[in-house]
């Protein structure tokens, strides 16, 4: 049984600091307000009253009645008209109490007591109203009211309230935090069963401790799941814990790591001789912490009500927190030998709820064609497939041409199941070589068309292409010139393929190959823990569901034109184009000299009448910038879409993207590139927080799990698990390269059904709603302007230098938690006394001599003494930004 309780208004919202307490109310705030409203009907004698009022407040402390004599309020709820009574500021110099009455009715009165602070409210009496029931009763039957009780001066909080931290990020909050948390809040009233009741009183005699430190301990359990992060709480059983747990009838308890607190206030009963009181629910709009359980009763039931900050919770969340803390109370109290990290925190139709939603992978039967099967049947329709640079190619001839591809490297021994490098600069030509590698039943690599550093080479070896295809000759490229000097290279120029009439192709080639749909479609690299890259295969299969999902989610068919922004190497490069194309869509690649330019990427997708780009938050906050400084008529009001993918979505840049692009469909894309995607969120209004990842795509299901395996319940982070038949078979191998099967473990407790399973390594929760939300990372990979890179190869390319002894590279997060750039520690060889700008000119050379183009905005320090470590002899990264 739960109602919300009504919500006042906040006339004095202040917060100030305190440099030993952190944020707390300004004195006066009615967050630091005492109240208590009561319904009081029958006899009622108004004179006794304020006589008994002056006994125990006080001379000056006023009785405010509202029109006494006549019904008031009539505007306004019984609990809506006491709420906002209760969050009346207290000026300075104000008496620390008020009366505030009002009838409602023929021998119906509202009353609400309220003091500004928890001082003013308990004397050596007791609390406020017990006090004024005394003082009545004695007027009333003819004596005389006890002194009053002193009162502390005005504006003094009395020691009890407690301090406000911005330490509460671990809380499963509904919006980001702001700098100074307003004190605006709502409240959730809770009752929970008599049978629970039961149970916390018979738990805490056997204990020796009082029921509302069973609870005081349920809800501090609760928080510390929330935290993930375990300081040996939740490997404790619950019977110990409440051994650890302080009194709460004392004093407000804080729960440690969060802004939390518990108090245990008991109901303030009013007495009225000759009339039935009854004492309503009401809150006054404020809230002191992030979140308050407030303890009223424990027998026959446990109730209160949950106050929480309005800035960061929903009353649903709130609501949801109740139920979890009561689930966690109830197996508690069951069994109060069990790990508190082992309590349940969501009963069975939740958690089968959940289940059922993380899991949106289809029966098996239905296969999707290959794709490049299904572009070659839009060779009959008339649209334009690819336009680049005003020239239009259509659907025909780019499988024309694809056809020759595939032809062309039959010829040149390149056989099925083999790899395929593609090197190729922006054109209809390099999309008709993308797809003709797959008619000729081999596999792609597309590489990016600059650049031949160490990671290329590197790349190249483990794939070990049967054939590099280019479109002009190695002289002019580095990486082709080296490739071409190793044993056993070929070579396939794609301009003399495409550009000669007479080269045409083969029956065989033209009906093109029929793969398996476990057949290897393509092989993307990404940042590996070990110092090299990891080549990541990917099946027929998992591409054309992906590509067929992607390109009929988003409308990317006939009359689309589809920015093909992405750099090669970078998977969903593939995505976008062969979603466009098996779409039926237009494809139009990006320019070079335009792609990473803004200034000029805004004014092209004018120009191109661009409906559709796929890019990452960072360079779409650039975009913003110049769209918001453009005038109306050179804006891409064409674009129909944005995805953005490859980072964290700051909520922020959502609402300026919504403002400036109100027409546009706004889409949060999620997956590492062993699944190629896993989740997918559209933004559809406001977004007061972080952006969510969303929910699984078609085909796959996708888990957040603790450290034993265990499905988290919402709000509880773990580590994103995703099973489905499009998790990548595998790495490339490398002889001597380490073993990845921990990465593919299936999860513990669920049937083996022949999918494939992959532990991202990325932290998330479910929210409240039951949507995914990204909460980092738990090793040293970042994500950089898109690409994700692991801080352990920059790391190992720089070692590689011969002037560098050791070094260490952190990353650097602005306030969205977006990484902007690394912080790079370098120990050099010798006695580094020479030209630390000299130095670090060559370190930055290296680098770009590593990862070619591939931005790595670094700032270096030279470290006089080797690099410091811990105990276990690891480089203690923590001590280098101090």
């Amino acid at each position: 049984m739960r109602h919300r309780l009504k919500m006042g208004v906040v006339a004095n919202d202040v917060t100030v600091t305190d440099p030993d307490r952190g944020l707390l109310p300004a004195s006066g705030s009615a967050a630091l307000h005492r109240y208590a409203a009561y319904h009081v009907a029958g006899g009622l004698d108004l004179d006794a009253l304020r006589t008994a009022w002056r006994a125990v407040a006080g001379d000056g402390a006023p009785v405010e009645p509202a029109a006494v004599g006549q019904t008031a309020g009539e505007g306004f709820g019984d609990e809506e008209l006491c709420a906002r009574w209760a969050a009346r500021p207290f000026a300075e110099g104000d008496a620390p109490a008020r009366l505030h009455l009002a009838r409602r009715g023929p021998r119906e009165h509202l009353l609400l007591l309220a003091a500004s602070h928890s001082g003013a409210w308990e004397g050596p009496s007791g609390a406020l109203p017990a006090a004024l029931s005394d003082a009545y009763r004695a007027v009333v039957t003819g004596g005389r009211p006890s002194a009053p009780p002193l009162r502390p001066a005005p504006g003094t909080r009395g020691g009890e309230e407690p301090s406000a931290t911005a330490a509460g990020l671990v809380l499963p909050a509904d919006r980001n935090r702001p700098h100074l948390p307003p004190h605006a809040g709502g409240a959730v009233a809770f009752t929970w069963s008599p049978d629970l009741g039961f149970r916390t009183a018979r738990l805490a005699e056997a204990a020796g401790v009082t029921p509302a430190a069973v609870v005081l301990a349920g809800f501090r359990a609760l928080v510390h799941r929330y935290a993930g992060q375990d300081d040996g709480t939740l490997s404790t059983a619950f019977r110990e814990l409440l051994r650890t747990v302080p009194d709460p009838a004392s004093k407000p308890c804080r729960i440690e790591g969060a802004d939390a607190v518990f108090v245990h206030r008991e109901r303030a009963a009013l007495r009225i001789p000759g009339a039935e009181v009854r004492q309503l629910s009401v809150h006054n709009g404020t809230a002191a912490a992030d979140l308050a359980l407030v303890l009223q009763d424990t027998a026959p039931c446990v109730a209160g009500f949950l106050e929480y900050r309005a800035a960061l919770f929903e009353p649903a969340s709130a609501r949801r927190l109740l139920d979890q803390l009561a689930t966690l109370l109830a197996a508690a109290t069951a069994d109060p030998d069990a790990p508190v990290g082992g309590l349940p925190l969501d009963d069975e139709r939740h958690r089968d709820r959940a289940l059922r939603a993380s899991d949106r992978r289809a029966p098996r039967g239905h296969v999707t064609p290959p794709v490049h099967v299904s572009v070659r049947g839009h060779a009959g329709q008339d649209g334009t497939a690819v336009s680049f640079g005003g020239v239009s190619t259509g659907y025909a001839e780019l499988t024309a041409h694809a056809a020759r591809v595939a032809s062309a490297l039959t010829a040149a021994g390149a056989g099925p199941g083999s790899p395929v490098a593609v090197r190729m600069r922006p054109g209809a030509h390099r999309i008709a070589v993308l797809l003709g590698v797959l008619e000729a039943g081999t596999h792609l690599a597309w590489f990016a068309p600059d650049g031949g550093g160490e990671r290329h080479r590197s790349m190249l070896r483990d794939l070990r292409p049967s054939c590099m295809v280019l479109d002009g000759g190695p002289q002019e490229d580095p990486l082709a010139l080296w490739y071409a000097g190793e044993p056993g290279a070929r070579l396939l120029d794609a301009s003399q393929v495409l550009g000669s009439p007479s080269a045409a192709p083969g029956a065989d080639a033209a009906a093109g190959a029929r793969p398996d749909p476990e057949d290897l479609a393509y092989v993307a690299f990404t940042s590996g823990s070990t110092g090299r890259p990891k080549g990541i295969v990917q099946s027929h299969a998992a591409l054309a569901q992906f590509a067929g999902w992607m390109g009929e989610q988003f409308a990317m068919g006939p009359g689309a034109r589809v920015a093909q922004w992405v750099s090669p190497e970078h998977d969903p490069a593939l995505a976008e184009v062969f979603a466009t194309l098996v779409a039926g869509g237009t494809l139009c690649p990006v320019p070079e000299r335009v792609r990473v330019n803004p200034d000029k990427l805004v004014p092209w997708l004018v120009q191109e009448g661009i409906t559709h780009i796929q890019t990452v938050p960072s360079f779409a906050r650039d975009l913003l910038g110049v769209i918001t400084g453009s005038g109306p008529d050179r804006r891409p009001d064409a674009l129909s879409h944005l995805l953005l993918m490859g980072e964290a979505l700051p909520g922020e840049l959502v609402d300026g993207l919504r403002a400036a692009l109100p027409r546009t469909r706004l889409i949060n894309l999620y997956g590492p590139t062993e699944t190629i995607a896993a989740t997918w969120h559209e933004i559809t209004g406001p977004v007061a927080g972080q952006v969510p990842i969303g929910r699984p795509l078609p085909g796959r299901q996708v888990l957040v799990v603790d450290e034993h395996d265990r499905p988290s319940p919402a709000g509880v982070t773990g580590e994103l698990v995703v099973r489905s038949p499009y998790v990548t078979p595998g790495y490339l191998a490398v002889e001597g390269g380490p073993d990845h099967g921990a990465l593919f473990a299936p999860v513990a407790g669920f049937a083996p059904d022949g999918d494939r399973w992959y532990r991202t390594g990325d932290l998330a929760r479910v929210r409240f709603d039951g949507a995914l939300e990204f909460r980092g990372r738990s090793d040293f990979q970042v994500k950089l302007f898109g690409n994700r890179v692991e801080l352990t190869e920059i790391e190992a390319a720089l070692n590689r230098d011969p002037s560098v002894l050791e070094c260490a590279v952190l990353p650097h997060v602005n306030g969205q938690g977006l990484v902007t750039r690394l912080a790079v520690y370098v120990v050099p060889r010798g006695d580094g006394e020479g030209d630390v700008n000299a130095d670090v000119r060559a370190w930055r050379s290296h680098l770009r001599g590593q990862f070619g183009p591939l931005t790595l905005p670094a700032v270096f320090t030279r470290l006089s003494s080797r690099l410091p470590r811990n105990a276990a002899g690891k480089v203690d990264r923590s001590q280098l930004t101090r």
